[in-house]
């Protein structure tokens, strides 16, 4: 039977302050073979975020915790999680911590997977860090004396990644800014292999430079016609690649992050563009 989340760091501190060390095979929880699927779906004036955990057929540990790391101001009106699982949102360290932890037998197990995991937000997708760990007996003694054990990663001894989750929308909304991040979040979303390749960025980029250029003439309108035709070539390229996994062979491919990520801001763009329209009636 594992700890439950306030436990397990109950269980630490009792280790911090223990003084003697007892020699010991220490086990890092990283030993997972952790995938992460993101799915955003709009529900009237909300996002609902999903996640598809797998744990590979070769992993050697079990997956008995899941977190995202958010902004302190973010709100999440809710939040679910695999039968057996507990989930909680936190404030660590200056940032919102949504935790998903299994203190019994509910872990993903090598070969494992489950979708079950969501939270739901009024917020645009943005890029966000995600915390996974593996399950082993936690090592006795001092564990800040152990090297590279507690502080493998930032949040603890398992693994560490980028995925789409909720951010804080722009406050207050300008255009041309707002155009500037959602390039910035292709560029990002290439270096992570969420969209590519080259030939079909640089057209994805041409989309965004037209639609630049109508902003700065004052055409509202023509703007939202360019992104509009960037959101079309994301959706086209999207369906393909979720009909071809392999599609990352091809010249073009967006990978379900990628999707949420650029789909979702460009429709935010978009609807905003046409508010301004709207106001200037």
């Amino acid at each position: 039977m594992k700890f439950s989340y306030l436990s397990f760091f109950l269980s630490l501190s009792i280790l911090l302050s223990t003084e003697e060390v007892i020699p010991q095979d220490v086990v890092p929880r990283n030993k997972i073979k952790f995938s992460l699927q993101p799915s955003v779906e709009q529900l009237g004036d909300m996002l609902v975020y999903r996640f598809q955990v797998t744990n590979d057929r070769s992993a050697e540990q079990s997956v008995w915790q899941f977190r995202l790391y958010l902004s302190p101001d973010l709100s999440i009106t809710s939040q679910t999680g695999p039968q057996g699982w507990e989930s909680s949102c936190l404030n660590e360290k200056g940032r919102l911590m949504v935790f998903w932890g299994s203190p019994g037998d509910s872990d993903i197990v090598p070969g494992g997977s489950s979708g079950k995991f969501s939270i739901r937000a009024k917020s645009v997708p943005g890029i966000v860090q995600y915390y996974a760990e593996g399950y082993a007996p936690l090592p006795q003694g001092e564990a800040d004396s152990i090297p590279s054990y507690d502080d493998l990663t930032p949040y603890g001894p398992g693994i560490v990644g980028k995925t789409v989750g909720p951010v804080l929308p722009p406050d207050p909304f300008i255009a041309a800014s707002f155009l500037d991040t959602l390039a910035s979040y292709k560029h990002q979303a290439a270096a992570l292999c969420w969209v590519g390749q080259d030939v079909f960025l640089n057209q994805l980029d041409e989309k965004l430079d037209q639609a630049r250029d109508q902003l700065a003439k004052g055409h509202t309108k023509q703007a939202i016609d360019k992104v509009q035709e960037f959101l079309k070539k994301i959706e086209h390229e999207a369906k393909k690649t979720e009909k071809d996994q392999d599609k990352k062979n091809d010249k073009e491919w967006v990978t379900s992050e990628g999707y949420a990520l650029l789909k979702f801001n460009a429709e935010y763009l978009i609807e905003k563009l046409e508010e301004q329209i709207t106001k200037k009636k």
